[in-house]
């Protein structure tokens, strides 16, 4: 298995969506809701005076571990 460095964004999320204990079928609900996290916090952070360059959008599965 590569490192998170070596993801990209969305993959990581399905990654994460499958490593919860829910049943398979949940999955789909679970990247839906980590991926609104994702949403929340980059626009969260684009509201700051001196936004991070993570706001625009995370470059690999590193970054979307860091803000989820």
């Amino acid at each position: 298995m590569t490192t998170a460095i070596g993801i990209f964004p969305a993959v990581m999320i399905s990654w994460m969506a499958a490593e919860t204990p829910l049943p398979q079928s949940h999955h789909l609900t679970e990247v839906a809701r980590l991926r609104g996290e994702l949403i929340e916090v980059q626009a969260k952070m684009s509201s700051e005076p001196n936004p991070s360059p993570l706001a625009k959008g995370p470059a690999n599965g590193a970054e979307v571990d860091l803000l989820v």
